[in-house]
């Protein structure tokens, strides 16, 4: 069997905590898996990334937010039209909105009870803003409260509540 390589292009540290936690579900199909943040890197960097990526045979996923534009569509133009043939639509993986939404989703009703936070049956809609308000006073920097929701985090749930990252998990 082939050695094979994944790499998940990410925007910034929230996403990176995320994906080490998740990295166990591409153990069978993967023998190395490794992130990379491009949101700092110059374009010229990130297209010479993308082609190594291309030499080395591997697969990868880039990940983006929506942000302002309009749709997810919308988004994978425009990483498209910044990276031309370099890299493929169907590698594009767009989160929408916030990975804060993706965070909240694997949280099962007694796993928000003892956080002490809502329940919800979709995160779709939640705002990095929103999200901030949810930290319990207990916790004293918001990076304490991902982590803690990570340690809960359901793969199984996360597909059912929210759908950008059951798109996710589908092209995987």
């Amino acid at each position: 069997m082939a050695y094979k390589r994944l790499w998940i292009l990410i925007e910034g540290n929230d996403e990176e905590r995320f994906f080490e936690t998740i990295k166990p579900i591409f153990e069978n199909k993967y023998d190395f898996v490794q992130t990379w943040q491009h949101a700092q890197e110059p374009r010229r960097r990130i297209r010479n990334f993308l082609k190594s990526i291309q030499a080395m045979n591997s697969d990868y996923f880039f990940l983006g937010d929506v942000n302002d534009l309009p749709c997810v569509t919308a988004k994978k133009r425009n990483i498209k039209e910044e990276y031309g043939e370099i890299i493929d639509l169907t590698n594009i993986i767009v989160v929408i909105r916030e990975i804060e939404r993706w965070y909240l989703a694997g949280l099962d009703d007694e796993c928000c009870n003892d956080l002490g936070i809502p329940t919800s049956n979709n995160t779709d809609n939640l705002t990095k803003e929103q999200f901030n308000t949810l930290i319990p006073e207990k916790f004293d920097v918001r990076i304490d409260f991902m982590m803690e929701i990570l340690k809960r985090f359901s793969l199984q749930i996360a597909t059912k509540k929210n759908a950008s990252f059951s798109y996710f998990i589908s092209k995987i």
